[in-house]
């Protein structure tokens, strides 16, 4: 697993690291350091890699954090009253942070409201520069180093950096990173990350200005938010790399629209539960699928049309519902492979019960039709996942009968494009 996956339990904007000598907890996906032409870089030739290492990502991680900036001017203030032998004194090569106009403009911004100020068009732009710069920088290490060749480079790098000065928050790592730039298989991927994160962006955008994403957004098209920043940040581990601002600002705009709309992502947000960043050719297909989809039922072409009974051919499903009657023939009506309705006492704890139910991955669909408390819901939750079990939610009171219309339209509606690609 990629050591950035290697912290479990947390958020994908929440996960925390330590380097010495200071603690620096930023946000993942935070850091973004500005351009070299900011920070002088360590001029000391008696120090070591690791340690010029170590020296020039506390000021890279400076540029982004207020907090950090303090303590290393804290420790250029020790440095100032401290000679080596040759009477130089140690600050003046050592730490010379410069700060950029984008620092100022973050001091006032909360740390406990990071979803505000979250801007699609930014992402849809800095993404797709970012995939561009990624491209550009595979072709500069492959080009002929003709002078004609050089010239060419040199305009577009030029352009590049031009408009990425109109980008708040674009590091641009693969022009400016101290490091060796990453295999060409490896940036390659990322610039496709890139480009399905600009993509999806862009399509919450003209989905909101169509009326798509009201009342609620599809739980699918969320799904799909999720695995797309998810496989860039996998893809971005891969070149050894922590986090990026587009990556972040997807997140908190996903983790806004969830909690907002009471709409629960099971998959790819949270560190331990990494996308695959290989297929992102995939996911993009599967984005523009989604979004026709959805179009298609505002449109008038599919309103008021019944839900695809044959979304449900060959699943089998399993039903927790509360004590009522069990609806007759829903396995030839969906095609199901095996129906196993299990009911649920109010009031009765039913922890031990999901566990049996849920603990042998014998179905690939669970119908969660009846309430539980909250406690039951996480563990109902936990289990599902542990099993990679899809699940559906649909509230029948005491009594209530389910149609296979009603449930062909949940599962279309909660997780449609899930099902079809299992």
């Amino acid at each position: 697993m990629p050591r950035a996956f290697r912290s479990t339990g947390f958020d994908l904007c929440e996960v925390r690291y330590t380097r010495h000598p200071f603690s620096v907890r930023p946000s993942h996906g935070r850091h973004n350091p500005a351009t070299s032409d900011t920070v002088d870089s360590l001029r000391s030739p008696q120090l070591s890699d690791d340690l010029h290492l170590l020296l020039n990502t506390l000021l890279e991680v400076g540029q982004e954090r207020a907090d950090v900036r303090a303590a290393l001017c804290h420790l250029r203030a020790a440095l100032a009253g401290i000679e080596n032998e040759g009477g130089e004194v140690l600050a003046q090569r050592t730490l010379t942070p410069q700060p950029s106009r984008r620092d100022f403009q973050r001091e006032g911004v909360s740390a406990n409201h990071p979803a505000e100020g979250v801007h699609l068009e930014l992402i849809v732009k800095r993404a797709r520069w970012k995939a561009e710069a990624c491209r550009f920088a595979i072709r500069r290490r492959s080009a002929a180093q003709s002078d004609g060749e050089a010239d060419v480079l040199l305009a577009e790098e030029k352009d590049l950096r031009a408009r990425r000065g109109e980008l708040e928050d674009c590091y641009a790592w693969m022009l400016d990173s101290p490091r060796p730039l990453p295999k060409d298989q490896r940036v390659e991927e990322v610039a496709l990350c890139y480009d399905v994160v600009a993509r999806a962006a862009e399509l919450c955008l003209a989905l909101e200005a169509e009326g798509a994403l009201t009342p609620v957004p599809a739980p699918d098209l969320l799904f799909l938010l999720a695995e797309s920043q998810s496989s860039l940040l996998t893809a971005l581990a891969h070149c050894d790399l922590r986090g990026d601002s587009d990556q972040r600002d997807l997140f908190l705009w996903l983790k806004e629209q969830t909690t907002r709309h009471r709409v629960y992502v099971d998959r790819h947000m949270r560190l331990d539960d990494p996308a695959d960043s290989t297929k992102a050719p995939d996911l993009m297909n599967r984005l523009e699928k989604t979004a026709s989809r959805i179009r298609e039922k505002i449109g008038g072409g599919r309103a008021g049309a019944p839900a695809d009974a044959s979304l449900l051919a060959g699943v089998r499903v399993l039903v927790l519902a509360p004590v009522g009657h069990k609806p007759e023939g829903l396995v030839s009506e969906l095609g199901l492979d095996t129906l196993r309705w299990v009911e649920l006492e109010e009031g009765t704890p039913a922890g031990e019960l999901m566990e049996q139910e849920l603990g042998g991955g014998e179905h690939d669909l669970v119908v969660l039709a009846t309430r539980l408390p909250e406690d039951e819901y996480a563990q109902f939750k936990s289990l599902c996942a542990a099993g990679e079990t899809l699940f559906v939610r649909m509230l029948l009171e005491e009594g209530q009968g389910m149609t296979g219309e009603q449930l062909a339209g949940e599962c279309e509606r909660q997780v449609g494009e899930r099902l079809r690609a299992s």
